[in-house]
């Protein structure tokens, strides 16, 4: 049966969590925070407040508790990164590839992509995968103004010699062909939903291969388990930003595969708890005690007694997809659609995140955003799919390079209209059966569409930050 009802719980918390201090994390300051959007010397706007951008929340095993001293990347080292390949007039497509197209010559590789239960070894079947057009459509509207392309070229898979167990990749439009190691997933047949994975690395030397000359990137989509080292279990997706190519597989988002990591068990915190459900202070108090971290009483805020008295904080962002998330009831949806829904929409975050490392955008420290790192399939749950100020600057100034207009607007200016392509395409996925899993996205939209439409009216941010629990 598909989850009765999302987290119920309205009191978020938006601040980080009682274990960053022990982890060694400090949250920057507000006016380190709005200095990092800008390259001018004088600060002329605050930074939101967390009820719209809340800080990363630095749980037990999350990325940042593991290396809590990683160095922010603010707009103007972005600027000043060495690595960092501009857009221009003759390089400016995006393109990307779903591997295989044909690999008649390799026929064990395609059944490498079907999960197995490993109960009962038999085929996964009744759960078809998302459509790598959705994706696309996705990144089409993130990315604008750049326009993605298909690859042109077969790609096909053989094998590297008939006595060798390598496989190969190549395309019709190259003569030159690439390896492709595979291996027996490390997981073992008790726990591993997939039989094989596919070498990472060699996958990305292969794009480095095909790159075409007026690619800005290239991003290939796989449905295929991965792995990058002989000491990795499994690996989601990877960017070489400095050559501008990327990988993304949709496997281990396979709501099975999901369910064998732990999301949504008791262990975990239970349903509901992927974004912005990942926010409920009740959630995250949890998580800190069972890491063994003790108990904190807070001092209630400003803000949380306003939210006591009148609906102020319930037209935020954070609280509409808050509630959009808890009204989510999949009774009565069919749990197929449900679960395919959810699987687009990790699958569409990732994509765009692998992207962004190719524009040199590094993972984020600043706020909880879809540039944050991560170290498991929990963590990536519970990580938003809106970029931060800091990020959606440099997205700004990357895509100027694309279309001269984009430098000339203010950053509202941008945002704004940022937020309204994305709101019209996740609209139309939730017109669809496809709907379970957006309407967050969506309401978290709408609040932020309102609050930039009311700045650029005024022609200034209006308001002070807020501090909240």
């Amino acid at each position: 049966m598909p989850p009765k009802r999302a987290c119920q719980h309205t009191k978020l918390h938006l601040t980080t969590s009682p274990h960053a201090v022990e982890a060694g994390y400090t949250h920057p300051t507000t006016s380190v925070l709005s200095k990092a959007t800008t390259t001018a010397r004088k600060i002329t706007t605050p930074a939101p407040p967390p009820t719209t951008f809340p800080a990363p929340l630095v749980l037990p095993d999350d990325d940042l508790s593991l290396d809590p001293k990683y160095p922010p990347q603010s707009l103007l080292s972005w600027k000043r990164l060495k690595e960092r390949n501009p857009i221009t007039s003759t390089r400016n497509k995006i393109y990307y590839l779903n591997l295989p197209v044909r690999s008649s010559e390799a026929p064990d590789f395609q059944s490498w992509a079907i999960p197995v239960n490993p109960e009962t070894k038999a085929q996964i079947l009744g759960m078809p995968s998302p459509e790598w057009g959705d994706v696309v459509g996705y990144l089409s509207t993130f990315f604008h103004p750049v326009e993605l392309v298909e690859y042109p070229s077969i790609t096909t898979i053989s094998k590297w010699s008939s006595k060798s167990k390598l496989l190969a990749m190549s395309t019709s439009s190259s003569r030159n062909a690439v390896q492709l190691r595979a291996r027996p997933s490390p997981d073992g047949p008790e726990t591993s939903l997939y039989t094989h994975q596919l070498s990472l690395l060699d996958i990305l030397d292969f794009a480095i291969e095909i790159l075409p000359e007026d690619a800005y990137t290239l991003i290939i989509f796989t449905r295929h388990d991965l792995y990058e080292g002989d000491d990795d279990d499994f690996c989601i997706g990877r960017a070489f930003g400095g050559s501008r190519v990327c990988v993304v597989s949709s496997a281990r988002y396979h709501p099975f595969s999901e369910e064998l990591a732990g999301v949504g068990s008791d262990e975990f915190g239970g349903k509901g708890h992927d974004w912005p459900g990942s926010h409920c202070a009740e959630f995250v108090q949890q998580m800190c005690q069972e890491s063994g971290e003790p108990s904190r009483k807070k001092k209630k805020t400003k803000a949380t007694k306003e939210e006591a008295v009148d609906g102020t904080l319930q037209k935020t962002p954070m609280y509409r997809a808050i509630m959009a998330h808890t009204s989510e009831n999949s009774i009565g949806v069919k749990h197929r659609e449900y679960q395919r829904s959810i699987w687009l929409s990790r699958i569409c975050k990732t994509a765009s995140h692998e992207l962004l490392h190719c524009f040199g955008i590094d993972h984020c420290t600043y706020y909880a955003c879809m540039m944050q790192g991560t170290t498991s399939i929990l963590e990536d749950t519970r990580q938003p799919f809106y970029l931060c100020p800091v990020d959606q600057a440099k997205v700004k100034e990357a895509l100027a390079g694309k279309d001269e207009s984009i430098g000339n607007l203010s950053k509202e200016q941008w945002e704004l209209e940022w937020c309204n392509r994305m709101k019209t395409y996740c609209d139309g996925i939730a017109a669809r059966p496809l709907s379970m899993g957006w309407r967050p996205m969506i309401a978290w939209l709408d609040g932020r569409v309102e609050e930039l439409e009311k700045v650029t009216r005024a022609g200034a941010t209006e308001g002070d930050p807020i501090e909240i629990d």
